[in-house]
C-alpha cells in the first residue's frame, strides 16, 4: 500500500449503512493531507462489510485565458516561487 490523500467525504454505505468516511485518492500529492473532493477526478473507499464505494469524473476543461497570468496573478492565488530559491541570486 503506497501514500495517498484523505478525501473529506462521507457517506452511508449502500450495501449496510455503515457512515464511510475513510476515502482516499492518489489524484493528488499523496502526501497523506486531506483534501476536498471537488480537486480530484477520482476518490474511493471500502467498508467493513466489503462493499467497494468509488467516485470518478471527468475533470473539466478549463478555457485558456486570452492573456497569460502575471507572476503577481499566481502568488494571488497562494503558490509561492520555489526555484530559483530566494537565496540563490540569477546568473547573468
Amino acid at each position: 500500500m503506497g501514500m495517498f490523500d484523505q478525501v473529506n467525504f462521507e457517506m452511508p454505505c449502500p450495501k449496510c449503512g455503515e457512515t464511510l468516511r475513510d476515502f482516499q485518492t492518489k489524484d493528488a500529492e499523496c502526501a497523506l493531507d486531506t483534501i476536498e473532493p471537488d480537486g480530484v477526478a477520482n476518490f474511493y473507499s471500502g467498508c467493513k462489510c466489503g462493499q467497494w464505494v468509488e467516485f470518478s469524473r471527468r475533470m473539466p476543461r478549463r478555457a485558456l485565458r486570452e492573456k497569460p497570468l502575471t507572476r503577481e496573478q499566481v502568488e494571488a492565488m497562494g503558490f509561492v516561487m520555489v526555484s530559483p530559491a530566494p537565496h540563490q541570486k540569477e546568473q547573468a
